[in-house]
């Protein structure tokens, strides 16, 4: 009687079993392959103010105690942004000489608001001027969304059902 009946159970086959399952189940759920992600994000970026020269105009005045004749150059400026801020204006004023002179004026423009820029020149009775402008609008910094790209690692099962 000694050894009929009794059998040793055969652990190697059921580690060797474990062991391939555990390996099946990693391949299948542990993220390890690398996929390309989409995704939306809000960056900040500089940009120029917008803006609307609503008029601008050169008038001859005279100043009979004081100054004399003179000439102002008047530019309206509209800040059409959705943010305000300091807007430079440069007035030329030419003759038949060339640049007579040049002033600079600045202000600060709220967001829809509407400012008058205003430089005047000594000039003398007669003389024929023209006038030019440029106008420098603030940088602001807004926001915009972007897409970006990045690396993610998925799983099998991920790729299979839920790409």
């Amino acid at each position: 009687m000694s050894g009929e009946g009794t059998r040793k159970p055969n652990y190697k086959g059921l580690i060797v079993g474990i062991v391939v399952l555990a390996v099946i189940l990693v391949i299948l759920f542990i993220p390890m392959i690398p996929a390309d992600a989409t995704y939306n994000d809000t960056e900040p970026y500089n940009r120029q103010a917008t803006y609307q020269v609503v008029s601008a105009t050169l008038t001859q005045e005279f100043e009979l105690i004081g100054r004399g004749v003179y000439h102002r150059s008047t530019i309206v400026v509209r800040n059409t942004d959705s943010y305000g801020g300091t807007f430079t204006v440069n007035h030329y004023l030419y003759d038949v000489n060339g640049l007579f002179g040049s002033k600079t004026t600045s202000a600060y423009v709220g967001a829809g608001q509407t400012s008058n820029f205003v430089a005047e020149f000594d000039t003398s009775l007669g003389q024929d001027v023209r006038a030019e402008y440029t106008v420098s609008a603030p940088s602001v910094i807004d926001n915009r969304v972007v897409t970006k790209h990045k690396t993610v690692y998925k799983s099998i099962i991920e790729l299979m059902f839920y790409h």
